[in-house]
């Protein structure tokens, strides 16, 4: 028993190099082969090939370029990138010193401390404090202390966007008046303040009640007046030195000691650039590259499921169509050829449309609307196959219906399933693609044909970098395949080669 399983062990393998070796003397099966294995290394590499989640917003400015096309141009004066000034919190002390923020103050007995054991839910402990704390009877009057930090805009034209984080929380207001603003200023010119807050003393940490960015209506109508104006074209209108910074005034008018604490949290400024990444961003500020990367996975796995489901479901039709015959076989025709003649993109809208749009109907829907063609064909075989003398000597030797089939049937028409499931992926992937491109896609997902859909309904046909790069990978993997089909065919097909 051992060895006729080793015997037969070695004749599968023996059958396998012989295959092998036929089938990668064919320069389509190479080429199809290896444009399968660039996007399979792709799909399954993705989160080291593109780390950025292909899902998150506003990663740059909205319809940024790619990082090349500044050179492209010749005017890499009129591009800029990401620029982050300081991180959100302080949670060492080191991030006060000088080479983090300036500090500056009018009164010595005002100071610009780190505070380790208070901080904002957010960040946790660790914050920055300006404290106020006068021991005598002679009050200041009003006085001020500005923690800020000058940066470098080079670029001729504005960000795309920018967006600033602050925390505040305020002790001894009773006492005296305080008065906290962030702002950007340019220069020697007046600053643009963001949020200016009157606070009195609380227990709780305040963030503004509307987002310090530029995208914001409070933001466009506090710097320009005019909800149609970006912020960030009027505050960047040019290059120059900006500051960005908290400035806390204190009006001491009581003749008694006081003592008062501004603590800050969460402070950062982020400038969007108009150009990031290999492929710049979309309509919403996301990663295309990233994009591209992850919906090899959807594109794929759609194309080889679907097509897995379409080929099962015809083998089964198919041979126990063509094997039974009488009346099964005349049901299963007829309602295969009804399926036939409904035009298949339509009934596919009506399906995704009264079903919902997510990945697994989608796949269900290609894929059980796939299978008919292919039943043809098997039933055709079948027909052939059950008149053989193998057949019927199995017959006379007492095998029944399902032995006949799994034993006999089956085997001699696998090399129709090769081929048909390399054939039948293309299908599902051009049909997901199109109905992604007509807006019925999973919106949990994203594939190459939802990058389509965004780039038409989007207005971005004019930006090369957007629109060309899903349409050639889905038109190299359905190649690919098609190939694959071709190649599996003449190898398994004797009479094609014997005709070369």
């Amino acid at each position: 028993m051992a060895k006729t399983y080793k015997s037969k062990l070695r004749f599968r393998i023996s059958q396998l190099k012989n295959f092998l070796k036929i089938f990668f003397k064919d320069k389509r099966a190479l080429a199809g082969v290896a444009i399968i294995l660039f996007y399979s290394i792709i799909a399954l590499g993705a989160p080291i090939i593109a780390p950025i989640s292909p899902y998150e917003r506003y990663v740059a400015g909205d319809y940024a370029y790619p990082v090349w096309w500044k050179y492209v141009t010749g005017n890499p004066e009129q591009y800029n990138e990401n620029f982050e000034l300081a991180s959100k919190g302080f949670p060492t002390p080191d991030l006060l010193q000088p080479a983090y923020w300036d500090f500056s103050t009018q009164s010595p007995y005002i100071d610009l401390v780190w505070n380790g054991t208070m901080g904002s839910p957010l960040s946790g402990p660790g914050c920055a404090q300006i404290i106020l704390d006068r021991p005598g009877a002679i009050p200041l009057g009003k006085v001020s202390a500005t923690m800020a930090k000058t940066f470098q805009f080079t670029s001729l034209n504005p960000p795309k966007r920018f967006s600033a984080t602050i925390t505040l929380k305020i002790e001894g207001a009773e006492n005296v008046p305080i008065q906290v603003r962030t702002f950007i200023a340019k220069e020697s010119l007046n600053a643009t303040n963001l949020w200016v807050v009157h606070e009195a003393s609380t227990t709780n940490w305040t963030t503004p009640s509307y987002a310090l960015d530029s995208y914001e209506s409070t933001i466009r109508l506090m710097v320009s007046g005019d909800l149609t104006i970006d912020a960030a074209q009027v505050i960047f209108a040019e290059p120059g030195n900006y500051t960005f910074g908290v400035e806390a005034t204190f009006n001491d008018e009581k003749a008694q000691p006081v003592k008062a604490s501004v603590f800050i949290d969460d402070l950062s400024l982020k400038l969007y650039g108009n150009t990031f990444g290999w492929l710049g961003t979309n309509h919403e500020g996301k990663d295309i590259f990233s994009q591209l990367i992850y919906g090899a996975r959807i594109s794929l796995f759609v194309g080889l499921l679907s097509a897995a489901i379409s080929v099962i479901l015809g083998l089964i039709v198919g041979v126990v169509s063509g094997y039974v015959g009488g009346i099964v076989d005349e049901i299963a025709m007829r309602f295969t050829d009804a399926l036939l003649v409904i035009p298949t993109l339509p009934l596919l809208l009506v399906l995704v449309a009264v079903l919902g749009s997510s990945i697994w109907n989608l796949i269900m829907i290609i894929g059980v609307l796939g299978w008919m063609g292919f039943a043809r064909t098997v039933r055709s075989q079948t027909l052939s196959l059950k008149e053989r003398p193998f057949i019927e000597a199995a017959k006379a030797a007492g095998s029944g219906t399902t032995h006949i089939i799994t034993t006999h049937i089956l085997p001699n028409v696998m090399t129709l399933v090769y081929v048909s499931l390399a054939l039948s992926v293309p299908s599902a992937i051009l049909s997901e693609a199109s109905l992604s491109w007509l807006g019925l896609f999973d919106p949990t997902v994203v594939s190459w044909g939802r990058m389509l859909y965004d780039v038409q309904y989007n207005q971005g046909v004019d930006k090369p970098w957007w629109v060309i790069p899903p349409g050639i990978s889905i038109a190299l993997v359905s190649l690919s395949f098609i190939l694959l089909g071709y190649a599996l065919d003449e190898v398994l097909n004797p009479k094609l080669r014997q005709r070369r």
